[in-house]
């Protein structure tokens, strides 16, 4: 592989921050939902998970063409290596950041006290000029979000499922986007001006 492509795809490679329920497991799944969405059911830890297949491959895939890394963020802490990887079929192992505390997702509003805001920024802080996703149905707190989006714009995608949805396929694109962004229309024009 060639420095230049490399380079670029170092450029364009994300860390993807991903929490368990509300954005894989996603209840209460009422009516035909389960079949039109072909969602599955599974025990993990002594509780039963709905989640789609497609969005384990969906991550799967994105990973496997080395777009990005996943770290766990979620308050199933070590569990999402022990349940959540084999139960869901998940290709790889993925690091965690555990859960510091009991506190779980209390302090979701305040993005000071939350462990898993402080979690980001710190990755944030020590990764000066990388990007991140962060996937988490908590992220509807809108301290939170917005502290975050003002901080960071440009460097971090956030996505917040809807709890009793998950993430879905309009994620999908904007995930997409962000993973492997084109080329401003400006710049462009400027690299065909500079090669001409």
């Amino acid at each position: 592989m060639s420095n230049e492509v490399s380079a670029r795809r170092a450029a364009r490679h994300v860390t993807v921050f991903l929490d368990v329920d509300g954005v894989l497991n996603s209840y209460p799944v009422q009516g035909t939902r389960s079949v039109r969405e072909r969602r599955r059911r599974v025990r993990a830890w002594n509780y039963e998970l709905h989640y789609r297949p497609k969005i384990v491959k969906f991550l799967d895939s994105l990973v496997q063409k080395r777009l990005v890394d996943i770290v766990w963020l979620s308050t199933w802490s070590q569990r999402c290596r022990t349940e959540i990887e084999p139960k869901l079929g998940f290709h790889g192992t993925y690091p965690i950041i555990d859960m510091p505390d009991d506190s779980y997702n209390r302090f979701a509003g305040d993005p000071s006290a939350w462990w898993k805001a402080r979690a980001v920024e710190e990755w944030l802080a020590d990764h000066p000029g990388q990007r991140a996703l962060w996937i988490d149905d908590d992220l509807a707190a809108p301290a939170t979000y917005e502290y975050f989006r003002k901080k960071y714009r440009g460097r971090l995608l956030m996505i917040a499922p809807q709890f009793s949805r998950g993430l879905g396929e309009e994620h999908f694109a904007l995930i997409r986007t962000f993973t492997y962004p084109r080329p401003e229309h400006g710049a462009h024009e400027e690299q065909k001006r500079e090669g001409a």
